[in-house]
């Protein structure tokens, strides 16, 4: 089963990582040890949120062009990745500025082998 700490791991330019519910609030992880935030304490919440809805905001698509498999924003100062954990939550995940590389992909794959970072498997049974 894969782990917020997992995922800290998974690259040493991970910032932060963690699972957000539909309200903005995180439910699970945070900023890896040692580093500090980039933006002040009391905008966090308003952050996560508008995560979540600019993540959310593409589903009416999907029925055309198929579901969204992460989206990735890269700033100056950080890039930020948003994956689908299920259908109310998002996984949350920052790094240091980095050319793109795999680490969305590889996510992705640990997403879809059914590990979750909520701590129950993504995967439907099949009874």
């Amino acid at each position: 089963m894969v782990s917020i700490e997992q995922v800290l791991k998974q690259n040493p330019n991970v910032r932060f990582a963690a699972v957000i519910g539909p309200g903005g609030k995180v439910l699970k992880g945070g900023m890896r040890a040692d580093t500090k935030s980039l933006e002040p304490a009391s905008k966090a919440e308003q952050l996560y949120l508008q995560w979540t809805t600019m993540h959310r905001m593409g589903h009416d698509w999907n029925r055309y062009l198929g579901r969204r498999s992460f989206l990735l924003d890269k700033r100056e100062r950080v890039n930020i990745y948003t994956f689908n954990v299920d259908n109310d939550h998002i996984l949350l995940v920052s790094t240091d500025p980095m050319s793109t590389n795999n680490l969305g992909d590889e996510i992705l794959e640990m997403i879809a082998r059914g590990q979750s970072v909520l701590g129950k498997s993504t995967r439907k049974s099949k009874t």
